[in-house]
């Protein structure tokens, strides 16, 4: 398939982008500086721009079977003050995708926003990293109502650890204070489900079993 990644730069957004090569995708990578993604492959294409340009995306988005976003924020800045810079990129997404007749989006938000999180993690959560978490459900909310062949990904705490390809995926997930996944895992579930009916237009939430 041909795949867009906005957010490839970063942690899970270089996984996507290796492991979606090694299955044999056409990936194209969306970045802001190019210099960031050191993977070299003739399948790969890299689209220099920023997400809040709506002519980069939908010019990046043209010709691509599947759209995924691991759009993320640096945490020391939005501990501080939160943003709505992924929001706002979203719109443009959406928009590219329903200009290029284009269905399938996997957008990676956080456990942070579920409802099913022990009271403890939600008390942290609410008083120490709000500003965090202050956008993601905007960014839910512009996806649900789109009319696109959606599926949410909620991963646990993202740690740097090899793929295992052994994680729960559900719709019912309980998070708690060791729930964690590991980036790799999670690009693993996102490579495996672009295809996947069954995931369509659902909140998915990812833990290590």
């Amino acid at each position: 398939m041909r795949i867009i990644i906005f957010g490839a730069s970063g942690g899970t957004g270089r996984e996507l982008v290796k492991q979606g090569l090694s299955l044999g995708h056409i990936i194209a990578a969306f970045v802001r500086n190019p210099n960031s993604l050191e993977v070299k492959d003739e399948k790969l294409t890299i689209f220099q721009g920023d997400v809040l340009n709506a002519e980069q995306v939908s010019r990046a988005v043209e010709g691509q079977d599947v759209v995924i976003s691991v759009l993320g924020n640096k945490t020391s800045k939005a501990i501080r003050k939160s943003n709505t810079v992924i929001s706002e990129g979203l719109q443009n997404i959406i928009a590219a995708m329903d200009r290029n007749n284009l269905k399938r989006l996997l957008f990676v938000t956080s456990f942070g926003v579920s409802e099913n999180v022990f009271l403890p993690e939600k008390l942290f959560i609410k008083i120490f990293l709000k500003n965090i978490f202050a956008d993601i459900p905007k960014q839910e909310r512009l996806i649900q109502a789109s009319g696109l062949d959606w599926t949410i990904v909620r991963p646990a705490r993202l740690v740097n650890t090899p793929k295992t390809a052994n994680y729960n995926a559900g719709d019912n997930l309980r998070f708690g204070i060791f729930s964690k996944i590991s980036r790799t895992d999670v690009a693993d579930f996102l490579l495996k489900s672009v295809d996947k009916r069954e995931y369509f237009r659902k909140i998915i939430g990812l833990k290590h079993a």
